[in-house]
């Protein structure tokens, strides 16, 4: 029960998609849990079209609450970020993939290639960034992430001001 989320990351968004403006917005992207065992992401897929979001992105990523046993492997949580994505990106939505692991950037590069965009590195510290309406990204220069990916844009969190 511990693990339960305390919110609806994903109602909260419905509701939002259901209550918002209409109009094409070129680079947004909704940020949503794609592990949700509950979500009808068909309801997602139309209403994320009606309301012109370009994208989506799996935020928070699986990888910072679970992490595969076997190193250099995917776990279970983020197969299924995958072909949710996957589905998304045969509906013509752009992609964005975060993970907390070097070793998915090369499996996204690889699965989601016709419609990744970016990739959002969720560092150990990022996990310190407070819940905002709007969070900062940073390009990551220098680090093994942004190493792992030539051809992509790789973004972080920005880490809150010591």
């Amino acid at each position: 029960m511990a693990t339960l989320p305390v919110i609806d990351w994903n109602d909260c968004l419905l509701q939002a998609l259901r209550t918002g403006c209409e109009g094409r917005r070129e680079l947004a992207y909704a940020a949503m849990v794609m592990v949700d065992p509950f979500a009808c992401w068909e309801d997602f897929a139309d209403l994320l079209q009606e309301r012109g979001l370009s994208g989506v992105i799996n935020f928070p990523p699986a990888s910072v609450v679970e992490q595969a046993t076997v190193a250099g492997t995917i776990d279970a949580g983020q197969e299924t970020e995958f072909r949710r994505l996957e589905w998304f990106g045969s509906l013509g939505f752009r992609t964005i993939f975060a993970t907390s692991t070097n070793h998915a950037i090369a499996v996204a590069q690889d699965r989601l290639r016709i419609s990744l965009d970016a990739i959002l590195y969720v560092s150990p510290a990022a996990l310190e960034v407070p819940i905002r309406d709007e969070i900062e990204l940073v390009a990551a220069h220098g680090s093994l992430a942004a190493d792992q990916s030539p051809s992509l844009p790789v973004y972080e969190l920005r880490a809150p001001d010591a």
